[in-house]
């Protein structure tokens, strides 16, 4: 079967790299037909059920669909198309779309594709049994029976002002979301923050059904970290108060890490460099994770990447406005 993401385009290759990711997390091989910043099109021998288990996962996704066709913006191709390509399930429809070009008048496509698909069928906007949905780009437009929706509206309601503990360094839900699900870490398995900070990534990981270690040099922090976890009621986790490099002390190997280091003035340091912090902090994550495990790290300076190459083998990275005055860079390593 062909199954058709629809793509946030908040960033121009993540949201790709974390479906990939996920599907190879959930073990469901498949092939790339079309992969552009507004969808990923793809063809797999996995049933619909195991495809939706995704939805729990992603972050950067608005929908997943089943793929039925697509066509160029003509409205005689839209027909023909839709034609060869009719539902073979009965009930109720609606056609919903999203135009992502300032070319294209959408309106005669959507006309055109409700008197194919609406014709002896009753239409219901609100909880349809089918719908259908139209991605309109410049190039084509992508038609699919909707599966599932990301509740993306979860993300919004986890931002680090509606959770126990405040602290304005801390990453957007989804972000945090993202990079857990880029360490390609399985449910139950062992996620460690080594700069846990408020929790933002081990709640993110917990909530997915994954063990978490939380570490940081502030016991406030651990303490907060805490509150969150227990708020979320996120039971499989484990909080030390320590420096980097006393971590090793009280825990085994781990199966994946993802962080975001510490950065500007308002975090704390005790005085180190940040260079110096960045090299034991790059070490001493080497020696917790497993072979061929990965290191999902936030940096502040992308001439900081160097550091873990000493560790680590650098798979992805990828440059991330947080805001007009502060790009992050996600960058994946392998052990």
């Amino acid at each position: 079967m062909k199954y058709l993401f629809e793509l946030s385009k908040e960033h121009k290759t993540l949201p790709k790299a974390e479906i990939l990711s996920c599907l190879s997390t959930e073990n469901i091989n498949y092939q790339i037909l079309v992969s552009n910043e507004d969808i990923l099109l793809i063809e797999s021998n996995s049933k619909i059920r195991k495809i939706n288990q995704l939805t729990n996962r992603l972050s950067f996704t608005f929908f997943i669909n089943e793929f039925m066709f697509s066509s160029d913006h003509s409205i005689k191709d839209v027909k023909e198309s839709a034609s060869k390509n009719l539902l073979s399930k009965s009930g109720s429809v609606a056609i919903k779309y999203k135009n992502r070009s300032n070319n294209i008048n959408s309106q005669p496509i959507v006309k055109t594709l409700a008197e194919v698909y609406t014709k002896n069928r009753k239409v219901l906007l609100e909880n349809p049994e089918i719908e259908i949905r139209v991605m309109i780009t410049d190039s084509k437009l992508y038609v699919g029976s909707k599966i599932s929706e990301i509740d993306r509206s979860q993300f919004e309601e986890r931002k680090v002002q509606h959770r126990p503990f405040f602290s304005p360094i801390s990453l957007h839900p989804k972000v945090a979301r993202a990079l857990v699900n880029l360490t390609s870490i399985k449910r139950d398995e062992v996620l460690l923050d080594p700069f846990c900070g408020t929790g933002g990534i081990l709640l993110e990981a917990g909530l997915m059904g994954i063990k978490v270690i939380g570490s940081d040099i502030e016991e406030k922090m651990i303490g907060g970290c805490k509150k969150t976890l227990d708020f979320y009621n996120i039971k499989n986790n484990k909080l030390l108060c320590s420096d980097i490099g006393g971590i090793q002390n009280y825990i085994d190997k781990v199966d994946a890490i993802a962080t975001d280091l510490p950065y500007g003035k308002s975090t704390t340091t005790k005085g180190e460099k940040m260079d110096k912090l960045y090299e034991r902090a790059f070490e001493s994550m080497s020696k917790l994770l497993k072979k061929d495990g990965k290191a999902v790290i936030g940096l502040s300076k992308k001439d900081l990447i160097h550091l873990g190459l000493k560790y680590f083998n650098l798979e992805e990275k990828y440059d991330f406005k947080i805001h007009r005055s502060l790009t992050r860079y996600f960058v994946v390593y392998r052990k």
